[in-house]
């Protein structure tokens, strides 16, 4: 009868008894405790994953329940969900932590079982052994349950959530910045790579017969959500306001001279608006005497920010019907004012009525490469009449809109009737000017 000891002749037995012999060489209590923290890692990473796709599947309609419910679990879900970025971060974080963990100590396993082996054999039977049941325990299986209970994973997982958001913090909110200032980094250079890409779709499949005011309004739509207040309004110095201590007889004169149905009101300056007079309100008064206190007709004003996108200011016009709204800046000085019709050319182009002039006074165009220009026109207006990249003037235009504006970078002073300012192959010289505001102004353009 052969030894104990002796082992069998057969491959496979042969490698069992290997396997056996350094089993009762390792401390059985170590490998224990390794084996069964793999098992409790490995279900936590199915936790963690599960947990990541319950929380940002979470319906509106699920949101709303959770917002009207007084349990506690739905307000710690509500809580986490407020900083979305914060919490993504933070089980990315500690997904990793648990695999990196699991993978650790399964090395050590092995690296125990077969103290022989070459480190290289043993990172790779890491590999094949981790794999399956990290991808089908780990990740999979988790993910698929947690989508068709994605409510109540969030609810029974938000209070470990909470935790590990608290203890993965300094990390997270490093992550979150370092991704916002990527984000914020690449947005606007796809931002107007995707414009570019829509206006050429347009082009291309408009070329059917349809006229040059359907593309315009098509692309006028497409940047509509990108424009700002500042970019339609019509600039403080040409504001046509009132007075508010004007006696009734001159109310009416300036109506009938400057031919608008609103116009601000305003006290001491026009930086302190107090409201907007409707014409309407002052036809059934017309016949009152010069002491007449107009003022009672004055109406609330409604006020927005330079930087406010005229898709959204749409939306609160629609609101709050108001058809003429107060620009302030910053410091809450007044800027300019827009009306809906600013707003609706946008898209349209420019609306005109009975009491606008025919013919555009804003340039004249001699030949394709000189005209004559109102300097309040915008930049990308004359560059579209002229035929011009706008990019070219990304270098120099600094905060500026309009041709004014661009001068005023470029001369780095206020210039004088007649200067000439010369930019690559573009001439501008000033024609007239109006007190501390350039006027008209005549652009030459060199041919190469």
């Amino acid at each position: 009868m052969e030894s104990d000891s002796i082992p069998p002749s057969e491959p496979l037995m042969q490698i069992a008894w290997l396997i056996f012999m350094q089993l009762a060489e390792i401390n059985a209590q170590t490998l224990a405790f390794q084996i069964i923290a793999i098992i409790l890692l490995l279900f936590l990473s199915a936790l963690i994953s599960g947990s990541e796709v319950a929380f940002f599947s979470i319906s509106p309609a699920q949101l709303q329940e959770l917002k009207e419910s007084d349990l506690p679990s739905d307000k710690k879900v509500l809580n986490l969900l407020e900083r979305p970025r914060l919490l993504l971060a933070s089980v990315l974080i500690s997904n990793n932590f648990v695999n990196i963990s699991i993978i650790i100590l399964l090395n050590f396993v092995l690296i125990s079982l077969f103290p022989a082996m070459d480190k290289e054999l043993v990172a790779l039977l890491n590999v094949f052994i981790l794999t399956p049941p990290l991808v089908f325990f780990g990740e999979v299986s988790p993910k698929v349950f947690a989508s068709m209970n994605n409510l109540l994973i969030a609810r029974k997982t938000a209070g470990i959530f909470q935790n590990l958001r608290f203890i993965t913090f300094p990390i997270g909110i490093l992550l979150v910045k370092s991704g916002l200032f990527i984000e914020r980094r690449f947005e606007k250079a796809n931002h107007e790579i995707d414009l570019e890409e829509i206006e050429k779709a347009i082009e291309l499949s408009t070329n059917d017969g349809s006229t040059i005011e359907d593309v315009n309004i098509l692309k006028g739509i497409v940047h509509f959500g990108n424009t700002t207040v500042k970019q339609i309004m019509v600039p403080r110095v040409d504001i046509v306001a009132v007075k508010f201590n004007y006696s009734f007889k001159d109310i009416l004169n300036l109506v009938k001279e400057a031919g608008y149905s609103r116009m601000p009101v305003y006290k001491d300056s026009i930086d302190k608006i107090e409201g907007i007079l409707y014409l309407k309100d002052l036809l059934e008064h017309i016949d009152k005497g010069d002491d007449y206190e107009w003022q009672e007709l004055v109406r609330e004003p409604f006020f927005v920010p330079e930087t406010k996108k005229i898709d959204d200011l749409l939306r609160e016009i629609q609101t709050n019907r108001k058809h003429q709204v107060i620009v302030v800046d910053e410091y809450g000085g007044t800027k300019g004012i827009v009306t809906l019709e600013d707003i609706l050319e946008e898209v349209l182009g420019d609306i005109k009525d009975e009491f606008d002039e025919v013919l555009d006074s804003s340039y004249k165009k001699i030949n394709s490469n000189t005209a004559l220009f109102d300097a309040k026109i915008s930049l990308s207006d004359l560059c579209e009449i002229m035929d011009i990249d706008e990019e070219e003037f990304d270098e120099v235009r600094g905060e500026s809109d309009t041709l004014a504006g661009l001068l005023l970078e470029l001369s780095g002073e206020l210039p004088k009737k007649g200067k000439e300012i010369q930019y690559q192959a573009y001439t501008f010289t000033v024609l007239s000017m109006e007190r501390n505001r350039i006027n008209r102004v005549k652009l030459s353009i060199k041919n190469d």
